[in-house]
């Protein structure tokens, strides 16, 4: 059985100020992916933007349920 995972409100408040280069904000991208990949989505933009990298130059490998840096 898979682990139930949360999203908090903090994490939901910082993707909604995070703007993409489409104009978007990250919370509404996340949204927009599966409902069982939200929550990976979550986790990695955040790892992403902790390390500081660019959101608009990320590669995604759902498979792997991971968030890379294209670059």
């Amino acid at each position: 059985m898979e682990k139930e995972h949360t999203i908090t409100e903090e994490q939901k408040q910082l993707l909604q100020q995070t703007k993409l280069e489409n104009g978007t904000n990250a919370w509404d991208w996340v949204l927009s992916q599966r409902e069982e990949d939200q929550y990976w989505a979550v986790v990695g933009i955040l790892s992403c933007m902790k390390k500081g990298y660019n959101l608009n130059d990320l590669m995604i490998c759902w498979e792997a349920r991971d968030i890379r840096y294209s670059k």
